[in-house]
């Protein structure tokens, strides 16, 4: 069952973020971790945003850490015929690891697609090493699904990636049994 954390909200994604996206990205644990593949710039940046806001099958959000920017969480790549989107995360603000917040930035996330996108299943994959992501992913109600062999590259090693989905009913129960904590000290 999640703890979630009260502090952490998620809010539209905007031109706004984009300097300290840049600046995210600059860092090599967090640019592998997304498996960018091109230099970050903030043109870059901006550039990607302008694409997510104008892709109706994108929704990206920044996650905020009381009221601070602190990472990003997005569900793109929506099959309205199928009802299933993708959704990826990342924390990019190293003080805010492990404290919760990419928990609860995922629920958060999955409740939008599931309430707002009327979606059946919510789908994303993980490179095997990524094992603070898996286990979120997991706490959150994700299931492993398949392994995609070689899918990922992360420096010059080839990663097998854990394909994970979450399904509606799956996250109801999730949902139902989760509870708010004030802030850091009850976050999982």
């Amino acid at each position: 069952m999640p703890c979630l954390r009260a502090d952490v909200t998620l809010a539209p994604l905007g031109p706004e973020h984009a300097a300290r996206m840049c600046t995210w990205m600059k860092d090599p644990a967090v640019r592998e971790g997304v498996g960018l593949r091109a230099e970050p710039s903030e043109e870059r940046t901006h550039a990607w945003i302008a694409r997510a806001l104008a892709d109706e099958e994108t929704q990206a959000f920044a996650v905020l850490l009381a009221g601070r920017h602190v990472g990003n969480v997005v569900l793109d790549r929506r099959d309205m015929h199928l009802q299933t989107a993708r959704l990826s995360v990342y924390v990019g603000a190293s003080d805010a690891r492990g404290h919760g917040v990419g928990t609860t930035a995922v629920f958060r996330a999955a409740q939008f697609g599931f309430a707002s996108w009327g979606l059946h299943k919510i789908w994303l994959t993980a490179h095997v090493e990524n094992g603070a992501a898996l286990a979120v992913y997991q706490h959150v109600g994700f299931r492993r699904e398949g392994l995609l062999r070689d899918e990922f590259l992360l420096g010059d090693r080839r990663l097998a990636a854990v394909y994970m989905g979450l399904l509606r009913t799956d996250f109801a129960r999730v949902e139902a049994e989760a509870r708010e904590e004030p802030g850091e000290e009850g976050a999982s």
